[in-house]
């Protein structure tokens, strides 16, 4: 596999996703807390007693203290969808001073969370957004369908213009039940926008983990003199004295950054940025540790 392979495969042998005990909603047998009622060890509730009930399920305590017939029910257990979305716009292929471009840093960690989320014996899948086509991989609890995530990015690359807050609007209407979903983009779009996109996930009840991907010169502007920009998105160029710009850039970065921190930490999304220069394991880990 091109972004999983052996020398990989061997650094996430130490990595686990460590998420709780999450609630979802589907109804395979797993190791989550569903919000469907089952037989597990944790107790729920009691209700009335219904013809029909199996009488294993009756309180016999509570019968003798009550006279009455009650049905103790408890939490059934289920397996937890992990979706990663993925920013396949232009803008993920920068890269400077001979460091990798951003998409492929990006998938590795893509490929990286899919193998831990199908680890914990949960399902994995994967979607893309940007100028090209769409991929949309379904969710599926196998070890073997890494093979499938890592063959739809390999063939697939950064193009075009992104709409972030789009495709998390999207995936909120797609997906039906509680779900993780891992958000990895370079988040160089205003934040207000996607913040709220991010709360309409939120709001779903889903768990919501942000990996910010970024070319250390996207964040430093170490240029200098008279330079053009072109955008890897629309092709529009910008001519400017890039010294000049610099102060006021790093400003406006900074600022967005403490919007998408803050952000995410106000709805209880977990947020990390992972510079390019980092190298993707150990940017990684540092998030999973994070994660508790």
């Amino acid at each position: 596999m091109k972004y999983l392979d052996a020398v990989a495969l061997a650094k996430l042998r130490s990595l686990s996703l460590r998420l709780g005990r999450l609630a979802s909603e589907s109804h395979a047998q797993g190791r989550h807390k569903s919000v469907f009622k089952g037989y597990s060890r944790d107790f729920a509730q009691h209700r009335a007693y219904a013809p029909g009930d199996e009488p294993k399920t009756l309180d016999w305590k509570l019968y003798a203290r009550t006279d009455r017939f009650y049905v103790k029910e408890f939490m059934s257990e289920s397996v937890l969808s992990g979706h990663v979305l993925l920013d396949a716009s232009g803008s993920m292929a920068f890269s400077a001073e001979g460091r990798a471009i951003k998409w492929d840093y990006a998938c590795r960690l893509a490929m990286a969370l899919g193998y831990l989320i199908l680890s914990r014996g949960d399902a994995a899948g994967l979607m893309t957004f940007g100028g090209g086509d769409a991929l949309a991989v379904p969710a599926q609890k196998s070890l073997g369908h890494l093979r499938a995530l890592d063959e739809a990015l390999a063939q697939s690359a950064p193009r075009g213009e992104g709409d972030l807050p789009k495709a998390l609007s999207e995936a909120a209407l797609r997906l039906k039940r509680r779900s993780l979903i891992v958000v990895i983009s370079d988040l160089l779009d205003p934040a207000d926008g996607i913040i709220a996109a991010l709360k309409a996930l939120r709001a779903r009840k889903n768990r919501v983990l942000v990996l910010q991907v970024l070319d250390p010169a996207e964040r430093d502007f170490p240029f200098e003199g008279p330079t053009e920009f072109e955008s890897l998105e629309t092709g529009e160029r910008f001519f400017c004295e890039a010294s000049v710009l610099r102060q006021s850039y790093r400003a406006e970065f900074a600022r967005e950054s403490a919007l998408y921190e803050a952000g995410c930490a106000a709805m209880g999304a977990s947020f990390a940025a992972c510079p390019t220069d980092t190298p993707w394991d150990a940017a990684l880990k540092r998030f999973l540790v994070s994660l508790g």
